[in-house]
């Protein structure tokens, strides 16, 4: 069976049926994994519980999100509270057997854990030490085999785990395309509020359509935001073993199929399609 990782966006919540119908039209002929994000059932979770909103800029340009010890509970408070049975209950309700996990069950996630990172801070750099981010340094893909095995599809979120059973927030970009590098996707769809990568990021119809994996290399520093992570995670997942790497507009009407039939940017093969 064809092989594809789906990258289901926290941003795209109102779309979120039109993902769901094509999983269901597509998941007893091809294996899928659903890894997604919670971004905005993070900010809401973070509010309530009268916390702060915090990022992190690295030196490069980064952005990410500060995770400290309690920021790292609202975490998973809303990844496996709110944003995990949304996506499983909207699978199951067009018939799709989802099974909801998280990168620490099952040791599918290893993770180190960043002890120092430095930052900037306004005309400064400073080095912060109460973050809890991890790097994926392993992925162990049996559970999902399983799964697959039994016929059903595996639905993963962030957060990892170190070795000592540490839990570690890890963009589920990254998460997504390192399940795809080991997993050895065909195809990974990182879908996004965008039509794909644009040449011009104030013009929709300037979408890039494919790049090579030393193209899109050389063309993260001029990007910027989510979309700058994105391809930086495509071309990690290409050098890890996944075949081929798609940005896509996930907001439109059947979104996955019309992936897969060639919409936004292909990164890592020509306009071949599944």
């Amino acid at each position: 069976m064809t092989r594809i990782v789906v990258k289901w966006g926290g941003s795209l919540q109102e779309n979120s049926g039109a993902i769901a119908d094509d999983i269901a039209s597509l998941w007893r002929e091809h294996d899928i994994i659903v890894v997604h994000g919670g971004s905005r059932d993070i900010d809401d979770t973070v509010r309530e519980l009268g916390l702060l909103r915090r990022t992190l800029r690295s030196p490069d340009g980064m952005v990410t999100r500060y995770t400290d010890a309690p920021t790292l509970t609202a975490l998973m408070m809303a990844m496996r509270g709110r944003t995990q049975p949304r996506i499983i209950a909207e699978l199951a309700a067009r018939g799709v057997e989802a099974v909801g996990l998280s990168g620490m069950d099952g040791g599918l996630i290893r993770t180190e854990r960043k002890t120092a990172v430095r930052a900037v801070f306004g005309d400064s750099v400073r080095v912060v030490r109460d973050n809890f981010a991890g790097r994926v340094v392993g992925v162990d893909t049996r559970v999902l085999e399983a799964l697959h095995t039994c016929g059903m599809v595996p639905v993963v979120c962030p957060p990892g785990m170190t070795a000592d059973g540490q839990a570690t927030n890890v963009d589920a970009d990254r998460m997504a395309c390192a399940i795809a590098a080991a997993w050895r996707a065909d195809r990974l769809l990182l879908f996004t509020d965008t039509p794909g990568v644009l040449a011009d990021r104030d013009d929709p119809a300037s979408t890039i359509a494919s790049l090579s994996r030393d193209d899109a290399r050389k063309l993260v520093p001029e990007l910027s935001g989510g979309m700058r992570m994105k391809v930086a995670a495509a071309v990690e997942a290409l050098g890890g073993g996944a075949q081929a790497v798609q940005v896509c507009d996930g907001r439109v009407h059947a979104p996955v199929a019309a992936a897969l039939r060639g919409s936004g940017t292909l990164i890592g093969k020509g306009r071949d399609t599944l």
